[in-house]
């Protein structure tokens, strides 16, 4: 088959987050499977130098294509629009004003290059106008439904190249007077997914979550599918990584130690029960249900690595001022994010709502029960202990309030001091479980297959 995925990210050539790992992921797996990929990318600044010159698609000037690990990566050439600073903002974390402009335009020009392809598959709201009108089948996915992006309808809609009817109130396009980027991928798209079967579920139940979009969710003629996300086995590998200290394995997780004792010094914290969580500090990801308890954790053993950046910066460094030898807050890097995972005791995560999460399946792997909240994607990849003892992978809680996630910090701590045994089967579990890409790249061509019957059925019933 030949696929063409569409998305603002592409791990390794531009990754702020889940979405780049993801894309790539999915699309390196279909080339194993013996499918013709391709991968339609923004031209950002630093890839400038990336590509040999192509034909031109929509309004970009013309293309790039350059090759990695056997996908054709196709570079959409926009300088006012790509060539800047930053990815999706400035170096101030101030989002561009004009996403609406900047990514109607790459909309614009994915659609244009859809023809050589038998399906397309769009990635978040970025890629979303793509669907409309689009000659190809195509595949929607929502990777978080929590960043939309919105523009002036009429403006928009001339930047996409698609006429009045999806402008009208209640069209693909429009939403209560504005172009609704995310509405346009879910309502045009002949076939909607999402990462996590439960995620899956919750966007038709909660308007928080949804965007407010959940009655066209609903509305939709086939329930979005929930694919959980995966992990390159290869590449994130504790026998082999360079990360860690010294290499492990789920049977012999002794050495895993030398990690744990190297991210300690690093961060310059005492001994003690290590959590460790990477990345954005903000509301969604839960980290403030600790405040009102903090002080008295560290007093009871907890000591925290927290990696990242986002709003709740403040909270957080008012932590490390109060317990130097306890808290550590670093900025994001690769390499620390590695050695969190081998490192820490347990993996801290909990989230408000979580699509599908990508750290827990990080941490299991590398063998940190992960403690978080049941919800989304967390809900379908992390056991917890009381409820399935012999299959469990880590800890986890429902309610989103402070004293539910307390409580299970404490439950945590405990059965790490008092329990070694069902603490290793905890690591062992996490370590075996099999989140390869390979599997979901089957559940995606499934799908395909459903976007291309679904297409074909519409065109031979007008």
């Amino acid at each position: 088959m030949k696929i063409l995925l569409a998305a603002s990210e592409f791990s390794p050539l531009v990754r702020t987050g889940g979405l780049g790992e993801a894309v790539a992921g999915i699309a390196g797996a279909l080339v194993k499977a013996g499918h013709d990929v391709s991968v339609a990318l923004p031209r950002y600044r630093h890839l400038m130098a990336l590509g040999v010159e192509s034909e031109p698609a929509g309004p970009a000037r013309t293309t790039y294509r350059h090759e990695t690990g056997g996908v054709e990566v196709i570079l959409v050439d926009d300088p006012p629009a790509f060539d800047r600073d930053g990815i999706y903002g400035d170096s101030h974390g101030e989002g561009y004003d004009d996403q609406w402009l900047r990514f109607g335009g790459f909309s614009a020009a994915v659609r244009a290059i859809s023809h050589d392809y038998e399906v397309v598959h769009l990635h978040d709201a970025h890629a979303g106008p793509a669907a409309l009108d689009n000659p190809t089948p195509t595949v929607f996915t929502i990777h978080n439904s929590a960043y939309g992006i919105f523009g002036p309808l009429a403006e928009t809609a001339a930047v996409v190249g698609v006429d009045s009817r999806h402008t009208a109130p209640g069209a693909n396009l429009e939403w209560w007077g504005q172009a609704n980027f995310l509405k346009a991928g879910i309502a045009a798209s002949d076939r909607v997914t999402t990462v996590s079967p439960s995620f899956a579920r919750q966007l038709t139940e909660d308007a928080s979550i949804s965007g407010g979009l959940d009655g066209v969710i609903r509305a939709l003629p086939h329930p979005v599918a929930g694919i959980v996300n995966g992990l390159n086995p290869d590449e994130w590998n504790p026998r082999t990584d360079t990360a860690v200290t010294a290499p492990f394995t789920p049977n012999r997780p002794y050495p895993r130690k030398a990690t744990r004792q190297a991210l300690l010094a690093e961060a310059g914290l005492a001994d003690g029960i290590l959590f460790g969580n990477v990345g954005r500090m903000a509301e969604q990801k839960g980290l403030h249900l600790l405040a009102p308890a903090i002080d008295l954790l560290v007093g009871e053993g907890l000591r925290l690595v927290l990696v990242g950046d986002g709003d709740l910066n403040p909270m957080v460094d008012s932590w490390v001022e109060r317990h130097p030898h306890a808290i550590w807050h670093a900025p994001y890097e690769e390499r620390l994010s590695r050695v969190v995972s081998a490192g820490a005791d347990f993996y801290l995560m909990p989230s408000r709502f979580e699509p599908c999460g990508i750290g827990q399946i990080y941490a299991m792997r590398y063998g940190a029960p992960p403690v978080v909240r049941l919800t989304g994607g967390l809900n379908d990849t992390v056991i917890d202990l009381d409820e399935s003892p012999a299959d469990a992978t880590g800890f986890g809680f429902r309610d989103f309030r402070h004293e539910e996630l307390i409580k299970t910090v404490r439950r945590a701590m405990r059965i790490f001091r008092q329990s070694r045994g069902e603490y290793r089967r905890l690591q062992r579990n996490g370590m075996l479980t099999d989140f390869s890409w390979g599997a979901a790249a089957q559940h995606y061509l499934v799908a395909y297959e459903q976007a291309m019957l679904y297409r074909r059925e519409r065109s031979i019933g007008r």
